[in-house]
């Protein structure tokens, strides 16, 4: 009688790291926005591009579509130049370009990689 196994004889090969959340896919990401939100956010967007000096990522565009956000503009991630929080991570993109718009909460700032911090 053949046994099913999850695991090798000795135990699970490698290091289990915790150090970093699974995220989706983009495009899975993508599909579970609903298409009006999206499209409200691209008006936004064109909107107010001449408050855009770079072209947002596509996480930072859903991100504003998940909290409705309006007059979106570019929020430089340099500390000299604009407010950070005092607790930064390891990999913190300084110097690259955040999306900064206004939701019923306050303001958000997204950074390229669909994370952020807000304002208020």
């Amino acid at each position: 009688m053949l046994r099913k196994r999850t695991t090798a004889p000795d135990g699970i090969a490698g290091v289990i790291s915790g150090g970093e959340l699974p995220r989706p896919g983009r495009i899975a990401t993508l599909r579970r926005l609903p298409p009006a939100g999206m499209a409200r956010a691209v008006v936004e967007l064109a909107r107010h591009h001449r408050r855009l000096r770079h072209r947002p990522t596509l996480d930072q565009v859903a991100m504003m579509v998940r909290f409705a956000g309006r007059e979106p503009c570019t929020y430089r991630l340099d500390g000299s130049v604009n407010w950070l929080p005092e607790s930064l991570p390891v990999g913190f993109p300084h110097g690259a370009a955040g999306l900064c718009f206004a939701h019923l909460g306050g303001e958000l700032v997204v950074l390229p990689d669909g994370l952020g911090f807000s304002l208020t």
